[in-house]
């Protein structure tokens, strides 16, 4: 007696659509979610630094500078380095005498980086006993006399004996600005970053 076998019916292969869609959505996503947070103007609430961004960054007047001894000071000639920068008016007092030498240690701390950072004093009074010793003191350190907002910043101090620290890149344009109380070690770390990652300069 022989039994005749039915056939059983071949099994369809699966179509692979939905898994490529998946994949697709999957690897779209995360632009997908960026493009909408760039286009709401999100932006997060803390960044690595400790001074404050200036976005978009501030270019420095041509010119306007004058040297210790009273002549032109083309901005220019301070291009090619990051600037620390000392700005304010007045008498450079206790608080500002501090920061002048903090800037100093800054820039040794640097160690192999050193060489790309330029230290440098903006004031009205160029001729200040203080600053004249500094500069006797450290040939390196750069005192110029500048016009009232001469920096492009609008939180730039306006009344007397009051300085700010600012970054600038070897551009010439502002970048960073620094609350009087931000210690010098947080500016360290930041400009320790920046040398890192920055092939300019």
């Amino acid at each position: 007696m022989t039994t005749n076998s039915v056939p059983l019916p071949l099994a369809r292969p699966s179509s692979g659509l939905p898994m490529l869609v998946l994949i697709v959505t999957l690897l779209a996503l995360p632009f997908a979610i960026a493009a909408g947070l760039y286009l709401l103007g999100w932006q997060p609430a803390r960044t690595g630094n400790h001074g404050t961004l200036l976005n978009p960054p501030q270019l420095l007047p041509a010119a306007g500078l004058l040297d210790s001894a009273g002549r032109p000071l083309a901005t220019a000639e301070l291009h090619g380095k990051w600037l620390l920068i000392l700005a304010g008016r007045g008498a450079c007092d206790a608080a500002c005498r501090d920061r002048v030498d903090e800037m100093r240690r800054i820039q040794v701390s640097l160690n192999k980086e050193m060489g790309r950072l330029r230290r440098v004093v903006l004031t009205d009074n160029a001729g200040d006993g203080a600053l004249s010793d500094f500069h006797r003191q450290q040939p390196d350190l750069v005192v110029a006399a500048a016009p009232a907002r001469w920096l492009p910043d609008k939180e730039q101090p306006a009344e007397p004996n009051a300085y700010r620290l600012y970054v600038a890149d070897p551009q010439g344009q502002l970048i960073i600005s620094y609350r009087p109380d931000v210690a010098g070690k947080a500016v360290r770390a930041d400009l320790d970053r920046l040398l890192k990652f920055a092939w300019t300069g």
